[in-house]
């Protein structure tokens, strides 16, 4: 279990195992708790990122990176469609904002340091409203609907006007694993 905070403790692990191939999903994630408390999303999202990148750049073994970010590193301009490749990054909250600077801070690193096929490979890959996995967070429409069955309480939906397009983490991560 690694702190991608600990810039120190990141090196050495980097250093200690030769770590050729990384897929990094490691976030905070919950725009509630995102406002509450938004250094620990900073320096976890940015910061923590940069810190997984940096220790690849120092070492000679890492041969490929893929930065797992979310669909909510878009800038929302409240249009009802889905967002491209090129529209820009951003975000009205502090979890939004945060997977839209790992993307930039990606993309920077790629062209400024594994440009020219130089190693390791850096891609980046995003997705949005993945259910299952064992996601029991609070304010989740599947833990929220089972935890209501299971204390036989009503089922509310807090926001039943909200249309999403749901996928089960499975497909996303067979999408990363073909990257």
């Amino acid at each position: 279990n690694v702190d991608l905070r600990d810039e120190r403790y990141v090196n050495l692990i980097f250093e200690k195992y030769g770590i050729t191939d990384i897929m990094h999903f490691a976030a905070e994630s919950h725009v509630d708790n995102s406002i509450l408390g938004p250094r620990k999303f900073v320096e976890t999202n940015i910061v923590g990122t940069l810190n997984l990148l940096e220790a690849a750049r120092k070492s000679s073994k890492t041969k490929a990176i893929i930065i797992i970010t979310s669909d909510k590193c878009y800038q929302n301009d409240g249009r009802k469609k889905e967002y491209i490749e090129t529209d820009p990054m951003g975000g009205a909250d502090p979890y939004s904002s945060s997977k839209g600077c790992a993307e930039l801070i990606t993309e920077s690193y790629r062209r400024s340091f594994y440009n020219n096929n130089k190693l390791p490979l850096v891609a980046s890959a995003r997705a949005g409203n993945v259910i299952g996995g064992g996601d029991w967070s609070a304010d989740r429409l599947i833990p929220d609907i089972a935890s209501a069955i299971n204390e036989n309480r009503p089922i509310i939906i807090r926001n039943p006007g909200f249309i999403r397009p749901w996928q089960h983490v499975l497909d996303p991560l067979y999408g990363y694993s073909r990257i």
